[in-house]
Parts: C-alpha cells; structure tokens; sequence
C-alpha cells in the first residue's frame, strides 16, 4: 500500500488560536511569529524566516514548532526536504502527547522507503493516536492489521476493530476499507450484505473506490439482489471519477443490459452524480 505524502500531511500546520494559551508551551514567541511569518499575517510572508523561527522555537522544546518544523522538512518549505529531519522533529512532538504528530510520524514512517521505513513503529504512533480517538490513526491502524504489510502482523479482528471505530466517527474511507474486510476476510451472506451497506455509505458519500465495489456487488449479487442497473450507475460514477476496475468492469454490464435499462441506469447514474457529497480526500483501499 503505497501513499503520496503530499496528501498524507495535508493535516498540516498547528494553528494558533487552539494551542497559543496552553501553559506547557514553551517559546511560543518564536512559534507564533514562526506562523506569522510562514502565512504572511501582518508580515511578508516568508517560508525561510519561519522555518528559522521554528526551529529556536523547537530546539526550546516547543511542541507546536517541532510538529511544524517537521513538516516543512517533509514539504520542503523554507527548507530542503529532509525526511529523516522530519522525522526527527515530528519525533520530539509525537512523544509529548501530540496527535497530529503521531499520526504524521506514523505516515512518515509508513511511507518511506528503507532505511527510513519502520512499519512497527509508524503502528504504534498510529495506535497512540487511535487510543486518543483520532479517526485518520484509526483508519491506518486498521489497514495495517488488516494487509499485514511490510512484516506486520496480519489480524483481521484487530482490523474490524480500528476500523470500525473510524468507520462509525464518519470516515469515509474506513468504511469502504471494512466492507472490503467484511468481503474478504469473513465471506458469509450476513458478511457480505454488511459489506454492500458500508460501501453504500462510501459511496454516497462520494468515495470512488466504494462506488466501485457496490457496483460491483450488483453486477454478481453478492450481499445485495442481483440488479443491472445499478450496477451500470455506481460503475459509471466510479468510472467518471477515474476508478480503473470500474472503467475495466463498465463495458461488461453495458453490454448486458436492453436498450431501455440502459437508458435507465444513465438516468440513475446522473441521479447518483448530483446527490453524491464531495469525495473525502483520505487515502482508501
């Protein structure tokens, strides 16, 4: 499972408002010009400057600037990239407690190639933030026990379980990740129609890979009534979206639907389109 770390540290920079009255930072002058300087708010804005202010901020042991100075060092920003730099700094701020640096350590760590990767670790990162109810660690957490990649210990009940957690605070992708584990892993009728409700859910939700999967499911009428139709719609919208293994799949079920179901499966795919939300922008099975 490989991720692009552009999208994975999305959850970026700490904000000021939030954290700047918490009495256990320390050097927040530094790390609140450090932001001011980094977003251009009452000053040029100026990456290296803020980098620099950061890193007085984090050397003081400041968790805020340590967790932002790291994703520069990811990103590139007032900084060459230095993964191993990154790694270090979102260290010093995962290990005062920090979520957002646990589960970026953990994407880091997940990510990278050797000899940077630590898989194990990026796990227990995960699991720290997951334990503090973070849906995104829970969701990652979940996958890795349910792929057991990179030497991780395969446990698809330990799976079910993070993922699970995710799926209900409204992660989009976890709940497509599960109903694959539902599928897959455990593969009975009850199991199987669980797994068309949580695509469903996905998909709905605009998540491409699901609207896939629930397609797929009514083309071969596994969890779901055997229905043509639809199947031609998800596929259709998963297929719009960019998802191969609907685009592979769509010539199939065109092919075995009467002109008039055609037409109508069209008209249900562009009801599909207009109702679906936004795609959530998570990586996902």
């Amino acid at each position: 499972m490989k991720f692009r770390l552009p999208l994975l540290l999305a959850s970026a920079f700490l904000a000021v408002p939030a954290l700047a009255a918490d009495p256990a930072a320390k050097d927040d002058a530094d790390f609140l010009l450090g932001r001011a300087y980094l977003n251009g708010n009452g000053v040029p804005k100026d990456p290296q400057k803020a980098a620099a202010l950061f890193r007085q901020a984090a050397e003081q042991g400041n968790f805020k600037a340590q967790h932002n100075l790291g994703l520069m060092y990811s990103e590139g920003r007032g900084v060459k990239v230095d993964r191993a730099e990154a790694i270090k700094w979102l260290r010093k701020s995962a290990e005062q407690g920090t979520v957002r640096s646990q589960v970026a350590l953990g994407d880091l760590l997940a990510s990278e190639a050797p000899p940077l990767q630590n898989v194990k670790e990026a796990a227990e990162w995960y699991r720290r933030a997951a334990e503090q109810g973070d849906a995104r660690a829970q969701q990652r957490l979940g996958e890795l026990y349910f792929t057991g990649e990179s030497g991780f210990e395969k446990d698809p009940k330990e799976a079910a379980k993070w993922l699970g957690k995710s799926a209900a605070q409204g992660n989009v992708a976890a709940r497509n990740a599960l109903g694959v584990l539902y599928e897959r892993e455990f593969a009975d009728k009850a199991d199987e129609a669980e797994a068309a409700k949580l695509y469903e859910q996905a998909a709905r939700a605009g998540n491409a890979k699901a609207q896939s999967n629930l397609g797929r499911l009514y083309y071969e009428g596994k969890g779901v009534d055997s229905d043509l139709v639809k199947a031609y719609a998800w596929l259709a919208v998963s297929s719009a979206a960019g998802e191969i293994t609907a685009q592979n799949l769509l010539p199939a079920v065109e092919k075995a639907l009467t002109p008039i179901q055609l037409a109508e499966g069209k008209r249900l795919a562009r009801e599909f389109t207009a109702a679906v939300k936004a795609p959530v922008a998570t990586p996902s099975r």
